[in-house]
């Protein structure tokens, strides 16, 4: 998730400037101050579980010394304290997402019935990419604490941890060859496009930006990767840059997002607002005119492996969609009822199965009496 990473800020009162609080590398949240103004409290991952820290401030805005961790392995997700500091209400819980997969039936929708769940983890699986040879997945997930990224044997379930970054990693994608790994991350400060061995060892920046640069994917002769930024005049590029290396280019002069490579390399798919609504687009890599393919406002293309169709979901809708490119027929391929939860980031599509996230939100609310240490 974007938000993943955010950063603190201080306006004095008639400044021109912010003062930044936090480095950027971690999640922060919930900032709240204590009566006399001279101490911020916030909720933040920066010690790995999300935690009450308190920040002594100078009189000028900015941190008076290093924030003090005042909680350990709460997972808190927001929090408010009472203006006399003795008593503190927060909710503790989190998102829960995990793996799905269902085939793809010709006859009717595939119902929960027919579904079978792959990870069973109290943690949020996010983007995740299915291999060339369909034996594995890549996923990124917060199940070790911070979001890195891991390999599920689909055969056999186990599961493999790929990085070990401090910062978070998202949002892998195989190569066609199956040897690398592209993904971003917020390594250098910024959110970058990145590859690395998909059997693990140093990873390769590609793209150096101070906006966004996210979601990567491959072109099918492993040569180029795609990619959403948020560099130039407007949100949501779609820009390329060769896998090893060199000065990115845009392809996409109009807003657009989620990149996918036609499998035979001479179209891309993207999701655009350009005609007022959110909806995919196919456009030749060669140059020419851009096709809305969807009758609905959608998100979340995905090629079919033989490129006969294209897979998506319907905005406010936790379906799988299909349309055929022969004759643009559209079609529901799940009908996914009477679960409690919604549906997660990420879809990937096989030979015949889809894969899907499943998530639901925990937690409860707890009022704490806030006691202080009077030795000190």
């Amino acid at each position: 998730m974007l938000a993943d990473v955010t950063r603190l800020w201080v306006l004095p009162v008639g400044a021109a400037e912010a003062i930044p609080l936090t480095d950027g590398q971690t999640k922060v949240s919930s900032p709240d101050w204590a009566e006399d103004g001279r101490t911020l409290y916030f909720v933040s991952n920066r010690g790995g579980s999300m935690d009450l820290w308190q920040q002594p401030m100078a009189a000028d805005g900015s941190g008076d010394g290093p924030p003090v961790p005042l909680t350990t392995g709460l997972q808190l997700r927001d929090m408010d304290i009472s203006l006399k500091q003795n008593r503190l209400v927060y909710s503790r819980g989190r998102a829960v997402a995990n793996l799905w997969r269902l085939p793809i039936l010709a006859e009717r929708p595939a119902t929960w019935q027919d579904a079978e769940q792959l990870t069973f983890d109290e943690a949020y699986i996010e983007q995740f990419g299915l291999s060339p040879d369909g034996t594995r997945i890549a996923f990124s997930s917060d199940r070790s604490g911070n979001p890195d990224l891991w390999i599920l044997e689909l055969e056999t379930g186990e599961m493999r941890q790929l990085t070990t970054d401090p910062s978070p990693d998202w949002a892998p994608q195989w190569s066609p060859d199956g040897q690398s790994i592209a993904f971003y991350a917020n390594r250098s400060g910024n959110r970058d496009i990145w590859t690395m061995p998909a059997g693990g060892g140093p990873a390769t920046q590609l793209t150096r930006h101070e906006a966004t640069d996210y979601y990567p994917v491959w072109s099918p002769d492993g040569q180029r990767i795609a990619f959403d930024s948020l560099r130039g005049e407007i949100r949501y590029y779609i820009w390329m840059v060769s896998a090893s290396g060199g000065e990115p280019q845009p392809f996409t002069e109009a807003q657009a997002s989620w990149p996918q490579f036609s499998p035979d390399g001479e179209s891309l798919l993207f999701r655009s607002f350009r005609d007022g609504a959110r909806h995919i687009w196919q456009q030749p890599i060669g140059g020419g005119e851009a096709e809305r393919l969807t009758s609905r406002p959608s998100n979340t293309p995905r090629w079919s492996p033989d490129g006969r169709y294209v897979f998506f979901r319907r905005v406010r809708d936790p379906n799988v969609w299909s349309i055929s490119i022969a004759d643009r027929v559209e079609r529901r391929v799940t009908d996914l009822a009477g679960r409690p939860g919604r549906r997660a980031s990420g879809l990937a599509i096989g030979s015949n199965a889809l894969y899907f996230g499943w998530g639901q939100d925990t937690g409860d609310i707890w009022v704490m009496d806030v006691v202080t240490d009077e030795s000190e």
